[in-house]
């Protein structure tokens, strides 16, 4: 206890322990992603798979050419949409295909559910990052996948979109996707703006608390 009060009543020390705790606590979570991963790999869940395009359920999409080197689709309404109905028996980390548009795609997306018989919602989605070269890479949260549904552009109105898929696939869980085990303790931007930002609001508030407790206890002697 004494050595804590020595510590504690060091300039800097609430904040420098906060981020330190803030710290253990990303390596702690990275480890357990890591780890997690890796059993699920070893069971056997979490593999590789390329889906032809012409397995995914269209709608709003005509498939216009279909060769073992590529897949051609032509929206015929505003909200062209490609679901996987199941992927219940697996684990979906990424979703990544190489496409080519003819005409403006605009907003591309990529809906999950978690649950059977859910609906898709706009609090379930995520974005493409462009890797390049007409590639495009979605990241999926850790949570239970039960079914995709990708909209791969939003026409628009009174407009057609062609897509041409090189190779007619859409691949889950390619390797080069997936991160190498060093960047499961790596954080993002928005990662590392947030374990800078909130380690100093948690010292601030334990801070104020501190004064307070001594505040009321001074006025109780």
């Amino acid at each position: 206890m004494k050595t804590l009060q020595r510590w504690f009543s060091r300039r800097g020390a609430l904040p420098l322990t906060c981020y330190l705790v803030a710290v253990a606590l990303w390596l702690v979570l990275g480890a357990v992603h890591w780890g997690s991963d890796a059993l699920a790999r070893s069971a056997g869940t979490m593999y590789e798979t390329d889906i032809p395009v012409s397995d995914w359920k269209l709608a709003g999409l005509t498939e216009t050419a279909a060769t073992p080197e590529s897949a051609a689709l032509t929206t015929t309404d505003g909200d062209p949409q490609m679901i996987l109905e199941d992927v219940s028996d697996m684990v979906v980390r990424t979703v990544s295909y190489t496409v080519e548009f003819d005409g403006d795609a605009r907003e591309m997306c990529l809906y999950y559910t978690t649950k059977v018989g859910e609906d898709y919602s706009q609090d379930r989605r995520v974005f493409p990052e462009s890797l390049g070269d007409g590639r495009y890479l979605y990241t999926l949260p850790r949570t239970s996948i039960v079914a995709l549904r990708l909209d791969p552009c939003s026409p628009d109105a009174n407009k057609t979109v062609g897509l041409t898929f090189t190779p007619g696939t859409i691949s889950l869980n390619a390797p080069e996707t997936l991160p190498a085990v060093w960047q499961y303790f790596v954080p993002t931007w928005y990662q590392a703006f947030c374990l800078v930002l909130y380690p100093a609001l948690a010292a601030a508030a334990l801070s104020w608390l501190r004064a307070l407790v001594s505040a009321l206890r001074r006025k109780t002697v």
